[in-house]
């Protein structure tokens, strides 16, 4: 969600692994595998979990067609692991890595994930819109400090709750963030060639965590929000740059690419196939290895796409606007449940509710206000903080 500074393959450190065969420099289609994973998001918060009109069939049945639209977050993290972990590789060598890795990931995300704490202490000011939907917006048993330390996601487990619906969209941040403050050591101090074991190990222990938690702790917010059981998205990222850096590995893979092609069209075929089951990322299956065949597939899309560049695929996801989209997503990930909040209230003074066709118009107004500001954030914020943050040089 917030690594669209790092969508590109970057030239080793002396000492470091062996560099990748894939071209270096930035590749578009890495940033329009992120533009498909914020749509995917966007479609299933704004409209298949929002109630249409009653006896509305149509309105349901494409709801459905949008179900699956939450592994969106899966995908972002098959991306965070993979762009993350490839910097870590790269710079493990480096003696200033983990102080430079720090320094970038805190100007990267905490100036904009602190405007989105300062919008809701600013908002929740507002009498009316404390009160619209029960007051769910801004009110919840979840402690705020656990926002503050970035652990909100255990919070979430601890108490049973989501938190201000607000905030809501924050507990897969809280997960990266974890991620990225573990991961580093990791690399760093552990033997190259064990990292491709550990990633396997991780990825097959996820699932048996989730089914522990659902069954055994009876907790599905366990299941669905801690790094435990969901590093196995990041770790199948991590093992993609794993292997890109590896020469005989990627030269294998290239050998074979049919393999992975067939792949990559039986998940997409797989995907369309279950989406009319209208599965939600609470639904049993999804839980036990929903998530973990979701990863692989999106694993073996990303690593389709980064070893055959020159590929239809890659071509495809390289569209510039789907491009500028993904560059933007962190903003928008982040933003676009209040303006969304925001708008409805203003307009129409209810909850994001479908019931008529004004609503669904105003859900039209915040997909547009939400791109433009992400385009602007970028442009006079993120953008600007990214490039004074490289100040700090891995050496």
């Amino acid at each position: 969600m917030n690594s669209a500074d790092t969508a590109t393959l970057q030239p080793p450190a002396p000492g470091a692994p062996t560099p990748t065969l894939a071209p270096p420099g930035r590749i578009p289609a890495l940033d329009g595998l992120r533009g498909i994973a914020i749509l995917l998001v966007l479609v299933v918060h704004y409209f298949t979990i929002v109630p249409g009109p009653a006896g509305a069939t149509t309105y349901r049945r494409l709801q459905t067609l949008g179900s699956l639209g939450f592994t969106g977050v899966d995908l972002f993290f098959v991306l965070s692991g993979f762009l993350i972990g490839g910097i870590l590789l790269d710079h493990r060598a480096s003696a200033r890595l983990l102080p430079a890795f720090y320094a970038r990931r805190f100007f990267r995300i905490v100036p904009l994930y602190g405007a989105l704490l300062a919008s809701y202490f600013i908002f929740r000011a507002v009498p009316g819109l404390t009160q619209t939907n029960h007051g769910t917006y801004f009110w919840s048993p979840l402690p705020l400090w656990t926002y503050f330390g970035l652990v909100q996601n255990a919070g979430m487990a601890w108490v049973h709750d989501i938190g201000p619906y607000w905030l809501g969209a924050t507990w897969s941040l809280s997960v990266e963030e974890q991620f990225y403050l573990l991961m580093p050591l990791v690399v760093r101090y552990l033997a190259p060639r064990y990292l491709a074991s550990v990633c396997l190990g991780v990825i097959l222990l996820s699932p048996f965590l989730r089914l522990h938690a659902l069954d055994d702790a009876q907790n599905d917010l366990a299941a669905l929000f801690l790094l435990p059981t969901r590093a196995d998205g990041l770790m199948w990222g991590v093992l993609c740059a794993v292997i890109v850096r590896h020469d005989a590995a990627a030269a294998a893979i290239r050998r074979h690419g049919a393999w992975l092609r067939a792949i990559v069209v039986v998940f997409a075929l797989g995907f369309i196939a279950v989406s009319p089951l209208d599965l939600g990322a609470g639904a049993r299956p999804v839980i036990v290895y929903g998530y973990s065949l979701v990863s692989l597939g999106y694993a073996a899309t990303l690593l389709h796409v980064v070893l055959f560049p020159e590929g239809r695929l890659a071509r495809v996801l390289g569209f510039r606007p789907l491009a500028i989209v993904g560059v933007t997503s962190y903003f928008t990930y982040l933003f676009h449940t209040p303006i969304w909040y925001l708008l409805h209230w203003y307009f129409l003074r209810l909850p994001p509710l479908h019931y008529h066709w004004r609503a669904g118009a105003v859900t039209l107004l915040a997909v547009f206000v939400t791109f433009a500001a992400a385009w602007l954030s970028w442009r006079w914020f993120e953008g600007p903080l990214l490039r004074w943050a490289r100040r700090f040089s891995y050496g």
